[in-house]
């Protein structure tokens, strides 16, 4: 038999020794070491579960959604575009909320903005 067989036989079976016979999971971790308290352990809390699962959607559908209540909020009529863009503006200020304190500078500046731009468009679209 080649050398080259034997190392690669050799390097497997130590790997297969190496690793643990059992697996064995890690204990769940908290979304949250330490709730914050007041407003925010509570707003925390209750997005927790809608947060879990925005996490197992493919990371595209958040910004594909975002653009087309966007573009529907802006083209639809004011009677849809209204409320399409109160939703827009209502997600958007949440997750910017949530990820406040994670945040500095200018990405701080960036969450405002955007959604200083979105009630802008809205108010926009009150006048017609």
């Amino acid at each position: 038999m080649p050398k080259s067989r034997n190392r690669r036989r050799s390097a497997s079976n130590s790997r297969a020794t190496s690793r643990p016979s059992g697996r064995t999971r890690a204990a769940r971790q908290p979304l949250v070491a330490q709730p914050a308290p007041g407003l925010r352990g509570k707003v925390e809390r209750a997005s927790a579960p809608a947060l879990v699962r925005l996490s197992t959607l493919p990371t595209f559908v958040l910004p594909v959604l975002s653009v087309v209540l966007l573009v529907a909020g802006l083209a639809a009529p004011p009677v849809i575009g209204v409320p399409v863009l109160l939703l827009l503006i209502a997600i958007i200020a949440w997750l910017s909320y949530l990820s406040w304190p994670a945040v500095r500078g200018v990405q701080r500046l960036l969450r405002v903005a955007v959604v200083g731009l979105l009630v802008v468009a809205l108010l926009g679209r009150f006048g017609g």
